[in-house]
């Protein structure tokens, strides 16, 4: 995969609710290369982990700056 490639798999993540969904969702990472390559990319399993766990990682720290410890949302 080029790094090209893979910044467009992890913006997919980001903006295709579907796409996000259907890869997550998928039962191991077998089905989630079927996924991937039936999308159009050509990656390897390395690859696609990076590019999950980046999405996860920035996913998470997105969620804990917009809310408090008990799940209020923070104003502003």
């Amino acid at each position: 995969m080029t790094i090209a490639q893979s910044k467009a798999l992890y913006e997919r993540l980001q903006a295709d609710e579907v796409f996000r969904n259907r890869v997550l969702a998928a039962n191991g990472m077998e089905k989630r290369m079927e996924i991937i390559e039936s999308y159009g990319f050509d990656c390897s399993n390395d690859e696609v982990q990076m590019a999950l766990n980046k999405y996860s990682t920035n996913t998470s720290s997105d969620i804990c700056e917009n809310y408090t410890l008990w799940g209020n949302r923070i104003p502003g």
